[in-house]
């Protein structure tokens, strides 16, 4: 059994979007939308793969789990935690699908808003140290990130902080208080007493 044509349906309202807005993104007409949600036609392969990368599922989810159902996932903003697959997903930073048992380590991080750059995340040499101290000439804007070691030493990157937050400043603590919370996820989700 399929549940392709139901994913289609509930991924695209999960994500807020018409079936014309839809279409604009995957450059494909309303109608072929419509279709495929309907099942009055099936996608071929390829186009499959294109609505598995754009709400970036697996090709094997998007098409054998009712994702509707689908409850053991823990959506922390810019990563989702999938306990079923121990698996992680990053949304913001390093993107991509990683597991669990591979997570050696995990840090808080942050990096000097006037060098932010998505595409490379976190780069030494962009990266400052935070002092609680909490005088104007030291208060600089940040963004706040986690660095996460894999057993093989590659190291991925995660933005807990979609916008700069001015070190020290109250919106900068609750950020901190939530990396906490996803490096605290980690620990108990890969069961690593290293973390």
């Amino acid at each position: 059994m399929t549940y392709l044509q139901s994913n289609l349906h509930f991924l695209r309202t999960k994500n807020k979007l018409s079936q014309k807005e839809l279409a604009e993104k995957l450059f494909m007409t309303h109608q072929t939308i419509s279709n495929h949600e309907t099942g009055k036609s099936q996608p071929d392969l390829e186009m499959m793969q294109k609505y598995a990368d754009f709400y970036e599922i697996p090709l094997s989810d998007l098409l054998h789990l009712d994702l509707s159902t689908k409850k053991p996932v823990k959506d922390i903003g810019n990563i989702i935690f999938d306990k079923d697959r121990q698996t992680f997903q990053i949304l913001s930073g390093s993107k991509g699908i990683y597991p669990m048992k591979d997570v050696c380590k995990c840090q808080i991080i942050f990096e000097d808003a006037k060098f932010h750059n998505e595409e490379i995340p976190f780069p030494l040499d962009h990266r400052i140290l935070v002092t609680s101290y909490d005088f104007w000439w030291v208060n600089r804007k940040v963004y706040v990130g986690l660095e996460i070691e894999l057993k093989n030493s590659d190291k991925l990157y995660i933005y807990v902080s979609n916008d700069a937050k001015i070190q020290n400043s109250d919106s900068f603590k609750k950020t901190m208080q939530y990396a906490q919370q996803i490096k605290e996820q980690f620990k108990t989700s890969s069961k690593n007493p290293v973390l």
